[in-house]
């Protein structure tokens, strides 16, 4: 609590997006802090410790790392508002847990498809055709070159060193 009894988050605000923890709340989102109790404490929906923790178990590195976190954070929401809201109907509500839990963990797909992604292009490799000298005397096609090789260096032949 604060010298004026006002309770007091601990977590960062503004978030800070150069840092994991920002970047994760960018993807989610939850950048503001609201009074969600109505005790005057202005909060995000996530603490940073929170996000901390779902950062801390995520594998893979940056930004895949980032996008499962971002994406089990909502998971965690979806299943929260979908055990909370179920359908609640009244003469001038509506609202439907279930739609908005199947919203948050399409969102949450869609986050580890691009986790994924981004370790492919990380883990990316790029296959060369080499093609050595060949040290026999034999010709180029002999050895599985194409004429087409052949031609693109001028037809020479080189010899042997052996």
């Amino acid at each position: 609590m604060a010298a004026t009894g006002t309770p007091v988050s601990n977590d960062v605000y503004p978030p800070d997006f150069a840092s994991p923890i920002g970047r994760i709340r960018a993807l989610i989102p939850d950048v503001e802090q609201v009074d969600y109790s109505d005790e005057g404490t202005a909060q995000y929906l996530f603490s940073d410790a929170h996000l901390s923790g779902l950062y801390a178990i995520s594998s893979g590195n940056d930004p895949a790392r980032l996008y499962r976190a971002a994406a089990s954070a909502l998971r965690a929401l979806a299943v929260s508002e979908g055990l909370i809201q179920k359908v609640i109907r009244t003469e001038d509500l509506q609202t439907d847990g279930a739609k908005l839990a199947s919203a948050l963990l399409s969102g949450a797909k869609a986050l580890e498809d691009r986790a994924d992604m981004a370790e492919e292009e990380e883990d990316a490799m790029i296959i060369v055709d080499f093609q050595p000298l060949p040290q026999d005397g034999f010709s180029y096609t002999l050895h599985g070159f194409p004429e087409s090789w052949m031609a693109g260096h001028g037809g020479r032949r080189f010899r042997s060193w052996l």
